[in-house]
């Protein structure tokens, strides 16, 4: 309850001893979300720095504050010199407002999750520090001004039920009644709230947790870690606390996610592509097929497009599908060249598989070090150490789908972004690239060894490749263009994936299956 309007009322009246006739020197901002307000009185400076994060909003003071060089932006320049004629808190409300000179308000707003700074000026607003909280440009200052009826009489009217009648106590106070007075009469809820108000007029401060949040509270919390009698000093204090315990938890447990996430994702490709090599290796063989279709050439008429044949090696029947505008011994050659891709395919699935596996037990190791760590510090050693780690091992290969044909490594694109990446940092001018034509797909580019001129074959085989992962996959014939890099370009406000192609040739090719 750090933003309770309980607490906030002894923060405002503590800021006015120590800021009041202080002249504003300076408001910059050079984090995001946190505004720095610097004052000074009597040669002594101060600054106010309000932390405006969505997750997590505060106010603290700090007697020196090291302005960084760069990435600092200067602010409301107009109330610089400035003398700070009032602070308080408006009634019943989670808002600080600090009286300048010449007609100048700050409004510090600390809603929940909407946390703001507001500038007016002749009661009109002219500024704000987060002009992506829309609503907050039409708010006026009377806004911030809230009536309550706290007599016994509306008290009673309302049951006892001080959620309506103290609305200004928050979840945790409510909470800590319920736990004293929830079963109690009306009078009884009355005395003890009564009791408590008075208390809280000169409270002490507590920082611990609640529901296992750091909290500040002024009732005293369970197993509490710090108790002040100044308010000034317990946000400060609790800054510090909730940034060291709350912040580092949070940020652990997402790291954590993340890995476990990853885990289970490589899990479920490893079940999937295990599926896929079983099934490879116990279906049947196209060069088996092709074996057979030779043996029976004679047997064959043009034109048709399956045949059902016996396999002499399962001395069994075998349906065949075939190309009807292809000869019998065209679609055995074409099944031949498809078995060479076969067992390419179970060569890639299974130094895949292998990939995955190491990748799980590395991704189990860092699991285990992430839930050691426990400090800020270790933690952002090992995020440091990760990064570093991955920007070295970080691969063409690993970035983008593998095929290794006849000792040419080809790579294709895995989404639009991926493809600009591929296309645009890891292709070298000399290599080939290739694309269905006229459709969405990958990219996909042939590495160049040498300068030798590719073989046709290789080239085909890189287009099958783009046909497959287009749209137009699921067509028997598909037109691919294929080009050398230099001749292919992206200029400014294309969208991802989107290029122009200055020079191509045309292929007509059979998407392959990988």
């Amino acid at each position: 309850m750090h933003n309770n309007f309980h607490f906030l009322k002894h923060l405002s009246n503590e800021l006015k001893a120590i800021l009041l006739e202080s002249i504003l020197l300076a408001c910059f901002s050079q984090e995001k979300d946190e505004l720095i307000i610097g004052f000074e009185k009597n040669d002594q400076k101060t600054f106010l720095k309000c932390t405006l994060k969505p997750d997590f909003s505060c106010l603290t003071i700090q007697n020196e504050f090291a302005r960084a060089r760069k990435n600092t932006v200067s602010l409301w320049e107009e109330i610089y010199g400035l003398k700070v004629q009032d602070i308080e808190i408006f009634e019943n409300e989670r808002a600080i407002k600090i009286e300048l000179q010449n007609n100048y308000l700050l409004i510090i707003k600390l809603f929940g999750n909407r946390p703001n700074l507001l500038v007016y000026h002749n009661s009109d607003q002219i500024a704000i520090f987060n002009n992506s909280l829309f609503t907050d440009k039409s708010l006026a200052i009377s806004d911030f001004e809230k009536n309550a009826d706290l007599s016994f009489q509306n008290f009673q009217n309302q049951e006892g039920n001080y959620r309506k009648v103290f609305f200004t106590f928050g979840k945790n106070l409510f909470n800590y009644l319920d736990s004293h007075i929830l079963g109690a009469s009306v009078e009884e809820k009355w005395n003890f709230i009564q009791e408590f108000l008075k208390n809280a007029e000169t409270p002490e401060y507590y920082i611990g947790f609640l529901n296992e949040i750091p909290s500040l509270s002024i009732f005293q919390i369970e197993n509490y870690r710090f108790k002040f009698n100044s308010a000034l000093e317990a946000t400060n204090a609790f800054y510090l606390f909730y940034q060291k315990e709350y912040t580092f938890a949070y940020q652990r447990q997402l790291l954590l996610t993340s890995l476990e996430k990853e885990k289970s994702k490589t899990q479920g490709y490893l079940k999937n592509t295990q599926e896929k090599l079983d099934i490879l290796k116990t279906g049947q063989s196209k060069e088996i097929t092709a074996n057979v279709l030779m043996a029976n050439l004679h047997a064959i008429n043009e034109g048709i497009t399956e045949i059902e044949l016996l396999n002499f090696y399962t001395n069994t029947p075998i349906k065949i599908k075939l190309k009807a505008e292809l000869s019998p011994q065209r679609n055995a050659e074409s099944y031949y060249r498809k078995s060479k891709n076969e067992q390419l395919e179970v060569n890639a699935i299974e130094k895949n598989i292998e990939n995955a596996v190491y990748k799980i037990f590395d991704l189990d190791a860092q699991i285990e070090k992430v839930k050691a760590t426990e400090t800020f510090k270790e933690l952002k050693g090992f995020v440091k150490t990760q990064k570093k780690v991955t920007e070295e091992i970080e691969s063409p290969k690993s970035l983008f789908r593998e095929y290794v044909f006849e000792g040419n490594l080809i790579l294709v694109g895995k989404n639009s972004k991926n493809n600009d990446t591929l296309t645009l940092k890891h292709t070298q001018k000399e290599d080939y690239w290739l694309h269905a034509r006229d459709c969405a797909g990958s990219h996909v580019v042939i590495k160049r060894k040498n300068k030798e001129n590719l073989p046709n074959h290789v080239i085909e085989f890189a287009a099958s490749l783009a046909a497959y992962y287009s749209k137009r996959k699921n067509e028997s014939v598909v037109p691919v263009i294929f080009t050398q890099k230099k001749f292919v370009r992206k200029t400014k406000g294309l969208p991802d994936g989107q290029v122009i192609v200055d020079k191509e040739s045309t292929i007509m090719i059979e998407p392959f299956q990988p």
